[in-house]
């Protein structure tokens, strides 16, 4: 076995994709997967201030963290402790991505 060197220098986020099923259609406003569209909008939004680089998001499996009509994501640093929330994916997606530009920040 050998260890590499991740591509990210500040952590990862991971994303419940099974989360979705648990949210009412009627509180989404975007078509697809829940989680798909918060990834989505993640990257597009680290890669327009340059910090994709510092953070990889990806969907993930079940987190086992199970809340009706809540997305579950967890970041995990590099350095420090691993965070779960619960959010809803859309209405606060602006929220997560303050508080992960916070932890990232240089």
């Amino acid at each position: 076995m050998k260890k590499e060197e991740t591509p990210w220098s500040k952590g990862v986020l991971l994303i419940c994709t099974k989360c979705h099923k648990a949210i009412s259609s009627k509180s989404l406003h975007e078509e697809g997967n829940a989680a798909e569209n918060l990834k989505g909008f993640l990257k597009k939004s680290f890669k327009e201030t340059g910090d994709l680089s510092k953070i990889r998001v990806v969907t993930s499996s079940c987190l086992d963290v199970c809340v009706d009509e809540f997305q579950a994501v967890t970041f995990a640093p590099t350095e420090g402790e691993t965070e779960t929330y619960i959010l809803h994916p859309e209405e606060d997606r602006e929220k997560l991505l303050k508080l992960l530009r916070q932890k990232i920040k240089d």
